[in-house]
C-alpha cells in the first residue's frame, strides 16, 4: 500500500513539473512574439522586409519603377484603400515625366527632389524605419521605397469614399443641427472644428489595439478644461492593451471607474451640437475611428436627463419637460412594484371602488399578480428587442401584432388582467421619455428587482430597494466627480440651475463647479 501511494504521489509531482514547464515555455513564446512585434518598428525599410511582414496578400501591390531609366524605386500600396487616380496623377506621372531627374545619378538627390520639389502633395513623410512605414501603408498611403538607401517616402492618398453626413438616427433633432457624426475620424474632427473655432481646441490622438491600430481622438479646450481630467483620460487610454477596437465597449469598459454597475458613466451621442456643448462646459470628448458614436467624459446622473432642445426652447417649457422626465423615471421604476405591493400586502390603501374593479378583472385570471406583472414586463422586453433587431418594416409589424393582437387575445382569454396591461404599458411609455437609451436600459432592469422585492415584503421591500439604489448611486464616482452631482455636491447650491429646472441662459454665468474648470465663466458681461 505504501509503495502504491508513493507511486501515485510521484506521478502527481511529475505531472505538475510537466505542467509548469509547459506554461513556462508558453510564456516565453508569448513574450518572444510580442518582442518581435515591438522590434518591427526598428527594422530597416526595404521591400524585402515589407514583403516578409505583409506576406503575399492579393490586395497589396508592389510595382518597380525606374527613375531616369536607371534608378529603381518600389511603389507599394493597398488596393481599395488608396485613390488610384491620385496615385497616377500625383505620383507616377511626376516620376515618369519629371525633368528634374535628368542630370541626377545618386539616390539621395532623388529622395530630396521627391520630398521637396518634383511631387506636389500636401501630406508626405520621410520614413527610415519599417514600423512607421507599415503604419502609413495600412492607413491608406502609398510608399516609395528606396532599397539602396533604406528609406521610404509615404504619401497620404487615402480613398475618399465615405458615408455622407445625414440626420441623427437614434437622437431626433427637433430644434437644432441636423448633422451627425459618421465613421470617418477626420470628418468627425472637422465637424467639431466647424462649431468650435477657438484656436485653443486641442485634438490629440492615441492609437489603441495591437492588431487594429485604431486611432482615438481626445478633444478638449486648453485653458478651459481641467488639466487633471485630461491627463487622467490619456492615462486610462494608454493603459488599454487589447487586440483591437471594433465596438464601443472595447474602450468604454476599460476606462470607467465602477464596473459593477449597469448605470452609464460615459455619455455617448451622435449629435454634433450636443458633443460641442459639453466640450464648452469643460468636459472631454472622445472620437473613435470607425464608429459614428462619440463619447463625453465624465457622465453624471443629471446629464442623462438633459437634451440639446432644452437650451433651444423657452426656459419655462424646458423646465416643465425636465420635471416630466424625472417624474416619468420614478414612474417607470416604481409603478409595477408599487402595484404588486398594494394588491398583495396593502389592499387597505386602495379605494373601495377601485378595489372592486381590480378584483372583478382578476376573478378568472389563474396567475398571481406578481407572476402576471413579470410575464408582461418580460414580454414587453422581448417585443422591444425584436422591434430593434428586425428590419424597420418588419419590426413595426411585430410591435403592432404583439401589442394589439396578442395582448388583446391574452386579456380576452383571461390569462392577463386588463389592469396589468395598463400598468405595464404606462411603465414602458414613461421609460421612453428619457433622452438617453443607456440610462433607460438600466431603469428597465432595476424595475424587475423592485417587482421582486415588492412581492416579498410589500412596500417595505420596495422602500428598502429604493434606499439601496440611492446608496449605490451615491458610491459611484466617474473620473473623480460624484455621479449624483450636483444633487450631492456643493451643498445643493447648483441644484436649481440646470438640473430639475433650467433657468434662463443669461443667468447661467458659471460652468458646473464639479468639473473644476480653469475658466469658470460662461459669460462675463452683465445682462440688463
Amino acid at each position: 500500500m505504501e509503495s502504491r501511494g508513493c507511486g501515485i504521489l510521484f506521478k502527481q509531482i511529475k505531472g505538475e513539473i510537466i505542467l509548469l514547464k509547459f506554461w513556462k515555455n508558453k510564456k516565453i513564446s508569448d513574450t518572444s512574439v510580442s518582442q518581435n512585434e515591438m522590434d518591427v518598428k526598428n527594422i530597416e525599410v526595404t521591400t524585402k522586409n515589407i514583403k516578409n511582414i505583409l506576406s503575399d496578400s492579393s490586395d497589396i501591390n508592389y510595382q518597380v519603377h525606374y527613375i531616369n531609366r536607371c534608378m529603381p524605386v518600389t511603389i507599394i500600396f493597398i488596393d481599395g484603400l488608396v485613390d488610384l487616380k491620385m496615385v497616377d496623377d500625383d505620383i507616377l506621372k511626376p516620376l515618369s515625366q519629371g525633368k528634374g531627374f535628368k542630370d541626377i545619378t545618386d539616390f539621395n538627390s532623388v529622395i530630396d527632389l521627391i520630398e521637396h520639389d518634383i511631387i506636389y502633395h500636401a501630406s508626405r513623410k520621410l520614413r527610415e524605419r519599417l514600423g512607421p512605414t507599415l503604419e502609413d501603408i495600412l492607413n491608406g498611403s502609398v510608399a516609395l521605397v528606396f532599397d539602396k538607401e533604406k528609406k521610404a517616402i509615404t504619401f497620404n492618398v487615402k480613398e475618399s469614399e465615405k458615408r455622407s453626413i445625414t440626420e441623427p438616427t437614434t437622437e431626433n433633432a427637433l430644434k437644432g443641427a441636423k448633422d451627425s457624426f459618421i465613421e470617418d475620424i477626420r470628418v468627425n474632427t472637422s465637424l467639431v472644428r466647424r462649431k468650435l473655432r477657438t484656436p485653443y481646441l486641442r485634438i490629440k490622438e492615441v492609437v489603441i489595439g495591437r492588431r487594429t491600430r485604431t486611432p482615438v481622438a481626445v478633444i478638449y479646450i486648453e485653458h478651459l478644461t481641467n488639466e487633471k481630467l485630461v491627463k487622467e483620460v490619456f492615462k486610462r487610454l494608454e493603459e488599454i492593451d487589447i487586440d483591437g477596437v471594433i465596438t464601443a465597449g472595447n474602450i468604454e469598459e476599460y476606462i470607467i471607474d465602477y464596473r459593477r454597475t449597469m448605470f452609464p458613466q460615459i455619455m455617448n451621442t451622435e449629435r454634433t451640437d450636443k458633443f460641442c456643448h459639453n466640450i464648452l462646459e469643460g468636459r472631454v470628448g472622445m472620437i473613435i475611428d470607425g464608429l459614428p458614436v462619440t463619447y463625453i467624459i465624465p457622465g453624471t446622473f443629471a446629464m442623462f436627463f438633459q437634451a440639446p432642445e432644452d437650451y433651444a426652447q423657452n426656459y419655462v417649457i424646458s423646465s416643465y419637460i425636465r420635471c416630466l422626465r424625472y417624474i416619468c423615471s420614478v414612474v417607470t421604476l416604481l409603478l409595477p412594484g408599487f402595484y404588486v405591493a398594494i394588491t398583495t400586502f396593502h389592499q387597505e390603501m386602495i379605494p373601495t371602488v377601485l378595489a372592486v374593479s381590480i378584483i372583478k378583472s382578476k376573478v378568472e385570471v389563474p396567475f398571481p399578480t406578481m407572476i402576471s406583472i413579470i410575464m408582461m414586463l418580460i414580454a414587453f422586453e422581448i417585443l422591444l428587442e425584436a422591434g430593434l433587431r428586425l428590419p424597420k418594416a418588419i419590426g413595426q409589424a411585430v410591435s403592432i401584432i404583439g401589442a394589439l393582437v396578442v395582448g388583446q387575445a391574452a386579456v380576452q382569454a383571461k390569462l392577463i388582467s386588463p389592469v396589468v396591461v395598463i400598468i405595464v404599458a404606462a411603465t414602458g411609455i414613461c421609460g421612453f421619455v428619457m433622452p438617453n437609451q443607456d440610462m433607460s436600459n438600466a431603469f428597465r432592469l432595476f424595475r424587475l428587482l423592485f417587482v421582486i422585492s415588492a412581492s416579498i415584503s410589500g412596500l417595505y421591500g420596495l422602500s428598502l430597494t429604493f434606499v439601496v439604489l440611492v446608496y449605490h448611486l451615491s458610491t459611484i464616482e466617474t473620473f473623480g466627480i460624484p455621479y449624483l452631482s450636483p444633487f450631492v455636491a456643493n451643498e445643493g447650491r447648483e441644484l436649481m440651475k440646470d438640473t430639475l429646472i433650467r433657468i434662463p441662459l443669461f443667468l447661467m454665468k458659471k460652468r458646473p463647479s464639479s468639473l473644476k474648470t480653469t475658466d469658470k465663466n460662461r459669460q462675463k458681461q452683465e445682462i440688463l
